[in-house]
């Protein structure tokens, strides 16, 4: 377990001020801080509202209108903190109720010290365990949803273009053949020529397009070649100064890795051409046998990374969640290093369970 006893904060919820002192003392002794002591419900609440402790100790039965089980349902549901229940009643009535609030653990009265801090300590990993999922979960809804709407957003990019440049070529072509049978005295060698020329238009129009959807070279060269293509094409449609450093290796990645590396250099030069306000961009791409190291690095006007991990989490930023994504999948950790002027570092780390010679 991962949680230290020193920075585990509680709060004792107890009516009994000699059974609350006690517990505060024991858990002092073993490092914990006990934030504050409160013996009916609504104070409780109040409390984890105000100190937010990473486990509250909760005895069920409390003087005033509210008891500990009630209390318990607003402090785990609203307030998402554990509840341990501390109480001297095993009815099981009392202990069914009491399940219904979902809480982290119970202890019953009396308690030997050993107990407190198993009980405290396994209610803190498996809230902070739980927590993580939930907010995976939330990245992942969130991510399923702009995927949705980025992948409608392409399809009718695609579409318009197909409809407004290749479908305007055919026309052409088509009204040249057309012209050919209704106008039998215009030159035949300049209309094949008009039709030529349209035709190779719409070849390269048909190859960009394609070189949108996924360039043929990371297929048939491999990932640096399609990285220096990319940073080639970024510094032609930017003017940024974009440096690619690689050392030449006769391997070739798996395709999976290769297409998710492709892709966060891809969106990591967007942002940095949309809303970095740099001038330079390193990329850096080696291997040391066993993982693959993928940077990139720009001199831009920075941010504040917990703002953008906020916004990503709230699907203002699908081009964070998507590489985050992509390096998950390919059992990979990507790390973002940001400051307000210091510009951004972008690190993914990926193992490499085969490398296979070209």
């Amino acid at each position: 377990m991962t949680v230290p006893k020193n920075a585990a904060k509680v709060l004792i919820v107890e009516d009994e001020s000699i059974v609350a002192l006690d517990m505060e003392q024991q858990l002092r002794s073993f490092g914990y801080i006990v934030v504050a002591c409160a013996s009916t419900g609504q104070q409780a609440i109040n409390l984890v509202r105000e100190m937010a402790p990473d486990v509250v100790l909760m005895d069920i039965q409390l003087v005033g209108e509210m008891d500990g089980i009630a209390a318990a349902k607003i402090i785990g549901a609203d307030l998402h903190t554990p509840v341990v229940f501390i109480t001297s009643f095993d009815a099981k009535e009392i202990i069914d109720r009491a399940k219904l609030s979902q809480p982290y653990g119970f202890i019953l009265k009396p308690f030997t010290a050993r107990e407190l801090p198993l009980i405290i300590d396994m209610a803190i990993y498996k809230h902070q365990a739980e927590t993580k999922l939930r907010h995976s979960m939330e990245q992942l809804q969130t991510l399923s949803r702009r995927v949705l709407q980025v992948q409608e957003s392409e399809r009718r990019r695609i579409a318009i273009e197909l409809h407004d440049e290749l479908g305007q070529s055919l026309t052409a072509i088509k009204i040249n053949l057309q012209s050919a049978e209704l106008f039998k005295d215009q030159n035949p060698a300049e209309l094949n020529a008009e039709n030529i020329r349209i035709v190779e238009d719409a070849i390269q129009q048909i190859r960009r397009i394609s070189l949108a959807l996924r360039p043929s070279m990371l297929d048939d060269l491999g990932l640096a070649s399609a990285i220096r293509w990319l940073a080639d094409q970024t510094a032609t449609r930017t003017g940024l100064d974009v440096r690619f450093q690689f050392a030449p290796q006769a391997v070739r990645f798996l395709p999976e890795i290769e297409t998710a590396c492709f892709r966060i250099v891809q969106e990591a030069l967007t942002n940095i051409a949309k809303y970095a306000n740099a001038d330079e961009v390193l990329i850096e791409l080696r291997h040391d046998g066993e993982h693959l190291h993928l940077g990139v690095a720009d001199n831009g006007q920075g941010f504040d990374t917990a703002v953008m991990q906020k916004n990503a989490t709230q699907g203002k930023s699908i081009g964070i969640l998507g590489m985050q994504e992509r390096a998950m999948l390919i059992g990979g950790k990507l790390t973002i290093d940001s400051a307000i002027g210091q510009g951004c570092q972008i690190t993914l780390q990926c193992p490499l369970e085969l490398v296979l010679p070209t």
